[in-house]
């Protein structure tokens, strides 16, 4: 029961009154940062894009590893020591450089190249047939791309090949299958590049898109607008997803050969 005064009048409680308004108060934040919360994903972190007609470069991809056309391991037939070692590793050295001397005999360098690997130090036993010095011609280097059987079938010498380097996405590099063949069990393709950035050495990887044809006149979308092979539809203002058959993939784009997209229907695409 309600405290009373003197004239009868009820006491307002207003330790009651302020709990309640801090109640309601955070209540009505919350229903406000919900409200603002929905407002930006539906406008803010959407985007409409329509599907449109046109061309596309039809292509295989694969992921490329850059190898050396030049590459020389000194071994000896006999197990002996090192005398001399006149280069390191990283040395640049020219044909006829010394390199070692073994036995009062100096073995010289029979490529121009880089010295990657010196497997012994001064005075060392080297065991016979076990590489010494290595050395590889960083400016004699090519792709290899390992593909199944299905897509190697599709590939033909002089093709053209896209290539882009993890560390150099922004720059585009054009190469050109030059022989594909077998090794063991698997199928290698060999891409020349017109040229080669700077810095890149054997062992790295690149991605690499051959081309194999051209479409014309196919229906394409984004392909930031696929997810899990659906896309988001918005037809008559009816958003729904939708499983979707593709064609080729051109970069930024695929073909869409399914007929539950057209030209007129919008597709949501979410902004990163």
């Amino acid at each position: 029961m309600a405290k009373r005064s003197a004239q009868g009048l009820p006491i307002l409680n207003l330790e009651n009154m302020s709990k309640r308004i801090l109640i309601i108060f955070t209540l009505l934040l919350a229903v406000s940062v919900v409200a603002v919360w929905g407002v930006y994903q539906k406008y803010f972190t959407q985007e409409k894009v329509s599907p449109k007609v046109g061309n596309v470069l039809e292509s295989i991809y694969g992921l490329g590893t850059v190898s050396a056309d030049e590459l020389f391991n000194m071994r000896i037939g006999v197990a002996t020591n090192i005398g001399d070692l006149y280069v390191k590793e990283g040395d640049q050295v020219t044909r006829n450089t010394a390199l070692i001397k073994i036995d009062g005999h100096i073995m010289r360098a029979p490529i121009d190249g880089t010295v990657t690997r010196i497997a012994y130090k001064k005075g060392e036993l080297v065991a016979q047939q076990v590489p010494i010095v290595t050395l590889v011609n960083l400016k004699l280097l090519y792709l290899e791309v390992n593909l199944e059987q299905q897509s190697v079938l599709r590939i033909k010498e002089g093709q053209k090949a896209y290539v882009s380097f993890e560390t150099l996405r922004n720059e585009k590099y054009t190469g050109q299958v030059k022989t594909v063949y077998p090794r063991e069990s698997q199928f290698i393709v060999r891409i020349e590049l017109e040229k080669w950035p700077e810095g890149i050495l054997p062992g790295m990887t690149a991605d690499v898109a051959i081309a194999i044809g051209h479409k014309k006149d196919v229906l394409l979308i984004p392909i930031n607008s696929i997810n899990s092979g659906q896309v988001t539809r918005l037809r008559n203002g009816r958003k729904e997803k939708l499983a979707v058959k593709l064609g080729a993939i051109d970069g930024e784009m695929a073909e869409v050969t399914s007929e539950n997209i057209s030209e007129t229907d919008e597709l949501i695409i979410r902004k990163k």
